[in-house]
């Protein structure tokens, strides 16, 4: 019986340690902006369910361990527990579904989890723009020494691999947002039916300024796609 809990706390801190392990990045190969890029994005890129999950099993160890007796029950009361924290800290706006009195106070603290998200998406464009240039002189590099017989297409294919990730991460950052983007939409008029007038239409400005700078960081990256598309490379 002890062996067999040591087994299993066991696999619950390593489950642990390896989707702490996904939720971040950590590659010597990245460029400052690079990294720069992927810790600004990291915000909105912490999902609900990868928050949700760490702390459902980070929950179940810690009822494992307090409970002396129903180990079952303290391992699922643990996991409920803590995917309720960890979802909550994953995303801002799921926590706030059930911490206010009325829908009033709600979209007050919305609007400024909006205004808090626009503030960082500007530096997350400006940071995204430093890469996207890099990437596109990158990928021009390696056209012309494929041009000039100074490296295979194989070779080529290796060196523009961080472009490539470059690109699939933008991506998935894009679609976070504009998941994100809907979320705040929904919130938004959902309160409306309650909320004085001039909350709604703080919310719409702050709603209509993240829309506008989505489609923006959306813009920039089609550019590049659209370069990459072209490339020597293939």
């Amino acid at each position: 019986m002890v062996k067999k809990r040591v087994r299993l706390i066991a696999l619950l801190v390593a489950a642990t340690t390896m989707l702490g392990a996904c939720a971040t990045t950590n590659d010597a190969n990245l460029s400052p902006a690079e990294k720069k890029l992927r810790e600004q994005a990291s915000t909105f890129n912490q999902t609900i369910g990868e928050g949700a999950m760490v702390g459902c099993v980070a929950g179940a160890l810690l009822g494992l361990l307090v409970s002396n007796n129903h180990k079952g029950q303290g391992a699922a009361m643990g996991c409920a527990a803590g995917a309720a924290v960890g979802g909550a800290a994953g995303y801002a706006v799921a926590s706030q579904q059930e911490s206010y009195a009325n829908e009033e106070e709600r979209l007050d603290a919305m609007i400024t989890d909006v205004k808090t998200d626009n503030q960082r998406l500007a530096g997350l464009i400006e940071t995204s723009r430093t890469v996207i240039a890099s990437d596109k002189a990158e990928i021009a590099n390696l056209d012309k020494k494929i041009a000039a017989g100074k490296i295979s297409a194989d070779q080529a294919k290796q060196e523009i691999a961080k472009v490539d990730s470059n690109i699939k991460y933008l991506q998935q950052t894009v679609a976070n947002l504009k998941k994100r983007q809907e979320d705040y939409q929904v919130a938004r008029d959902k309160a409306a039916e309650t909320a004085k007038k001039q909350q709604t239409a703080a919310m719409d400005t702050e709603i209509t300024t993240l829309k506008k700078q989505i489609a923006m960081l959306e813009g920039d990256l089609d550019g590049l796609m659209a370069r990459r598309k072209v490339s020597r490379v293939g």
